[in-house]
């Protein structure tokens, strides 16, 4: 679990004051791309690819990092954010919007999924999970909601594995403009995978097509429907939420709705990790040898690693990230062998490693266990200092 920021797993939504001695981070202007702006839900049945959108500053992951207190560390993943869904295209002031994430690619372990975003009388705020209920604030104007995949790095440090960001609009809307009256869907939970699902509209309708979010689908001319989802499977996330869509045709014709339903798969089993890292991070550069980081890994009793190479990756100003991989022992000395794969000792970052343009440089160890297994262990091997702002010059007395 996460505790780095003390409110990172905190239920509900916590709210986290700014840090006042912590100088802004650069911009998000090159990583558009890789984070892509969700400008809103398409609605059922469209496609569209949003354009690139620059990201406000308050909202750039490095600012709303320094909100929470933390220390952001972009990490190497296959874990991928296909897109984030909401139950209605845009939203008046003051309404309620839910928005969910679809999360695909290989489950990182000990992944923690969380929303956060720049606060309205705070640095950030921050909810847990795949699913945000999201209100929106009294001031119309374009909003943006970040959702992140992250790892317990230890002690401040938070890995990054993949983030995407959503663009919400809020609009000012009149007595009879807002969403109270259009389409929308009531979920009750029957069991723990049965689903009662009532469409609710002012507006009669004479059939409902149902799409559940697992390939299953269903036609009423109710405006009910029930259906039971295969909980997750051993391996697959514990917590899996899905997209319910609903499609009612009447005299006035054909209106939509979405609704999110979650599941939860059986609880996690106590089996402790495979392996234990101690960091601590040498702030001060040795004379010829580059910045020096002691670590420790212990392999608990009845498990062995052998590890197999180290990926660095070099994080720049504008967020590009470069990823070399190593033999594990190219870039780790082992000072004492502590049996099983633990060992202690040190990492080291050259000089000529850190150029200007470079913010941040992280480790990530990779091995296996007895089983076939991957093991895999990450820190912070260097992080370059904010550049301060250069002091104003002294006003020239007047000429006499």
């Amino acid at each position: 679990m996460l505790l780095s920021s003390g409110v990172f797993l905190a239920l509900g939504v916590a709210r986290v004051g700014s840090r006042e001695d912590v100088p802004p981070a650069p911009p998000d202007t090159a990583r558009v791309a890789s984070e892509p702006v969700a400008p809103g839900p398409v609605l059922p049945g469209q496609s569209q690819t949003p354009p690139p959108e620059r990201i406000p500053p308050a909202a750039t992951g490095e600012a709303l990092s320094s909100a929470l207190n933390e220390e952001r560390v972009v990490l190497a993943s296959s874990a991928v954010i296909e897109g984030i869904d909401t139950d209605r295209p845009w939203v008046c002031t003051g309404e309620a919007m839910t928005l969910s994430a679809r999360v695909a690619g290989t489950p990182e372990p000990d992944a923690v999924m969380r929303w956060v975003w720049p606060g309205a009388e705070t640095g950030a705020e921050l909810h847990p999970g795949a699913r945000l209920p999201w209100r929106a604030p009294a001031t119309p104007g374009r909003y943006f909601v970040r959702f992140q995949l992250c790892k317990d790095l230890g002690g401040r440090r938070v890995g990054v594995l993949a983030e995407r960001v959503a663009a919400i609009d809020v609009r000012a809307c009149g007595q009879d403009e807002g969403q109270a009256r259009a389409l929308r869907i009531e979920a009750t939970q029957q069991g723990p995978s049965a689903f009662a699902f009532r469409a609710v509209s002012p507006h009669p309708a004479t059939t409902y097509a149902w799409d559940f979010g697992d390939g299953s689908s269903a036609a009423t001319t109710e405006p009910t429907a029930t259906h039971a989802y295969a909980l997750p499977s051993p391996g697959e996330p514990d917590v899996r939420v899905l997209t319910v869509r609903l499609s009612a045709r009447g005299d006035g014709g054909e209106r939509t709705a979405t609704a999110f339903v979650q599941l939860r798969g059986p609880p996690p089993s106590d089996t402790p990790p495979r392996a234990r890292l101690q960091m601590e991070r040498v702030v001060a550069r040795t004379a010829d040898e580059g910045w020096r980081s002691k670590v420790q890994v212990d392999v608990p009793e009845g498990s062995a690693v052998t590890w197999e190479r180290v990926e660095r990756l070099t994080v720049s100003w504008d967020d590009q990230v470069d990823v070399q991989t190593h033999p594990w022992r190219e870039l780790i000395t082992v000072e004492e062998d502590l049996g099983r794969g633990g060992f202690r000792g040190h990492v080291t970052v050259r000089l000529s490693d850190v150029r200007p343009e470079v913010k941040q440089i992280s480790d990530v160890l990779h091995g296996r266990d007895t089983t076939g297994e991957e093991v895999s262990l990450s820190w912070s091997a260097f992080k370059a200092e904010p550049a301060r702002p250069s002091p104003l010059p002294a006003e020239r007395p007047p000429a006499k």
